[in-house]
C-alpha cells in the first residue's frame, strides 16, 4: 500500500512532515513530491494548469508507485489535483482504494470567500495583487529578489536540492516559484468549472475533509461538492483553518491510515522525490 501526498499551492512536500512518520509506523509506504514550479521541482516548459499537474502526477507514480493499491491525499491545489487525475487518468481507479481531499473547492478558487465589510476589503486586496501579479510579474520579481530569506515571498530560482534533502520548508514554497507562474496557477485554478462527475465512480472510497474556520476554501464550498457524491464521506474539523494538515496531523493521517487498511506493506519507506524527476518537459 503507498500513501501519496500531495501538497497545496505556495508551499512544499514539507507540508507532510509531521504526517509521514506517523504513517510509517502504520507499515504504508509514502511518496510525497514537489509540484512543478515548487519547492525542488523546475518549472518545466509546459504551460501551468491543473491538467498538466494532474498528467505530472500520473507520470510520477509510473516511476515511484507503479504497482499496487494506492491511497491518494491532497490539500487545496493538491485536492484539485487528484480530482483532475481522476477524469484524466481512469485507469488508475481500480488502485485507489481512498481518496483524501482536504479543503478541496466546488468548482474554482476565489479571491473572494466571505461576506460583510472585512471580507469586501480583503477581496479588495486580494484582487490588486493578482492584478499585480498579472500585469508586472517582472516588476515583482525584481523586489522579490531583494526580499531577506525569511520572507516567504523572496524569490531564490536557482534552489539546488542535495542527495537525500529533505524538502524546502513550506515557508519557502514560493521562493522558486516566479510571479508570472503564480498568476497563471491562480487563473487557470480560478476558472475550473464544477465537475463532480468523474468522482462518482470512487464515491464510497472518497473522505471529505474541511475546517470550520478556513477563510481561503470555506468549508461551505467542500460541502457544495460534497452534496454532489452521496457515497462520499464528508467531515467539518471545528475551529480547523485552512492550515489543517499542519495543525490536524494526527487527525489526517488517522483518515489516510482508514482508507489504506487493511491492505498494508511489510517494509514502508518515505519516497521524497520531484515531480519532474519523472515527468517530460
Amino acid at each position: 500500500m503507498t500513501a501519496v501526498l500531495v501538497h497545496g499551492l505556495s508551499v512544499t512536500a514539507a507540508l507532510w512532515r509531521s504526517h509521514v512518520p506517523l504513517l510509517l509506523r502504520e507499515g504504508i509506504r509514502v511518496v510525497r513530491y514537489d509540484q512543478r514550479a515548487h519547492g525542488f521541482s523546475t518549472r518545466g516548459t509546459a504551460a501551468l494548469s491543473l491538467n498538466q499537474l494532474a498528467d505530472d502526477l500520473a507520470h510520477l507514480l509510473v516511476t515511484a508507485a507503479p504497482r499496487g493499491p494506492l491511497v491518494l491525499a491532497g490539500h487545496s491545489m493538491g485536492a484539485m489535483t487528484l480530482m483532475r487525475l481522476v477524469e484524466r487518468h481512469p485507469h488508475l481507479a481500480p488502485r485507489i482504494r481512498g481518496l483524501v481531499l482536504i479543503s478541496p473547492p466546488y468548482g474554482g478558487i476565489s479571491t473572494r470567500t466571505g461576506s460583510g465589510p472585512a471580507q469586501s476589503f480583503l477581496t479588495l486586496g486580494r484582487n490588486l495583487l493578482a492584478s499585480a501579479c498579472t500585469h508586472a510579474p517582472y516588476v515583482l520579481d525584481a523586489a522579490r529578489r531583494r526580499l531577506p530569506d525569511t520572507s516567504r515571498w523572496a524569490l531564490r530560482p536557482h534552489v539546488q536540492r542535495a542527495s537525500g534533502a529533505l524538502p524546502l520548508p513550506c515557508r519557502k514554497g514560493l521562493h522558486t516559484t516566479a510571479t508570472g507562474d503564480i498568476a497563471a496557477l491562480w487563473h487557470d485554478l480560478a476558472g475550473q468549472q464544477p465537475d463532480p462527475g468523474p468522482l462518482q465512480q470512487l464515491a464510497g472510497r472518497i473522505h471529505l475533509l474541511a475546517g470550520s474556520l478556513d477563510a481561503l476554501i470555506p468549508p461551505e464550498q467542500t460541502g457544495r461538492l460534497a452534496a454532489c457524491l452521496p457515497d462520499a464521506q464528508l467531515e467539518i474539523v471545528p475551529d480547523a483553518t485552512h492550515a489543517l494538515p499542519l495543525r490536524h496531523a494526527q487527525l489526517v493521517t488517522d483518515r489516510i491510515t482508514r482508507c489504506a487498511s487493511p491492505m498494508l506493506i511489510s517494509q514502508p519507506t518515505d519516497a521524497v522525490t520531484s515531480a519532474r524527476e519523472a515527468t517530460p518537459p
